[in-house]
């Protein structure tokens, strides 16, 4: 169920759908709400090239228009038709690009609903993440050997790293989530039958045995002849 402002939205672009979606070249239109309240409209231009997306017309009058009164949520909506419509996967790409929280109005099972442009693209590129810390999750039974020093490794498979900051996160039975910072030290690869005793106890263990049983529960099926990533990383100094 939508609120107001929602249900203001798409009749917004449902009534300039049906003024100006009059021919094949115009078909949809799209509706952006901003945070100040503010209703930007945009239409789409077919063209076998490719044309631009009511929503992403809509977006560029919203950056003539007032680029500082954030977008929060869209519609689109097919004008001979007069439905809403979700938005394709490139119009979503770029809506996440903007703001993963931006509110989307899909038709569900049970009518008219509004999604986050995130729940709508769980696997989007986010080019956010690559300039935030790397995020090393580890077993909560780590946390103490980790804390005290013990721990200065984890072996890890098709789990890419790289030298820099990161932070070391335990997801807890009890659904808390503790994270410590750190910094990934090296990335060294090879195959699992060359680990030795030495990368045993840099990793907290007493052998090279008993490391193979802790990786056959945290990667079952790995083989030896199979590649592993040795991953060293140190705490940062104000943990």
């Amino acid at each position: 169920m939508l609120d107001r402002q929602l249900r203001d939205l798409v009749q917004a672009a449902a009534t300039h759908a049906e003024e100006h979606a009059d021919d094949a070249d115009h078909t949809v239109a799209a509706a952006l709400l901003t945070g100040s309240g503010r209703t930007v409209l945009g239409l789409n231009a077919y063209h076998f090239l490719g044309g631009p997306c009511g929503e992403i017309t809509a977006l560029a009058n919203h950056a003539a228009e007032c680029p500082q009164d954030p977008v929060s949520a869209v519609v689109a909506v097919h004008g001979p038709g007069q439905q809403v419509i979700p938005p394709c996967g490139k119009c979503r790409q770029v809506l996440f690009d903007i703001d993963p929280t931006i509110r989307c109005v899909i038709r569900g099972s049970n009518g008219l609903e509004a999604q986050t442009i995130g729940e709508l693209l769980p696997h989007a590129y986010d080019w956010r993440a690559t300039e935030q810390a790397q995020l090393l999750y580890m077993w909560q039974g780590y946390e103490s050997s980790i804390r005290d020093g013990s721990k200065r490794q984890t072996i890890r498979v098709d789990d890419p790293f790289r030298p820099g900051a990161a932070h070391i996160v335990f997801e807890k039975d009890d659904g808390t989530v503790v994270t410590i910072g750190a910094s990934i030290c090296s990335v060294t690869p090879m195959r699992r039958c060359d680990l030795t005793d030495t990368h045993a106890q840099r990793d907290g263990f007493t052998s090279v045995a008993e490391m193979h049983e802790a990786l056959d529960t945290h990667y079952p099926g790995l083989g030896m002849d199979d590649p592993v990533d040795v991953v060293t990383f140190e705490l940062s100094k104000q943990q």
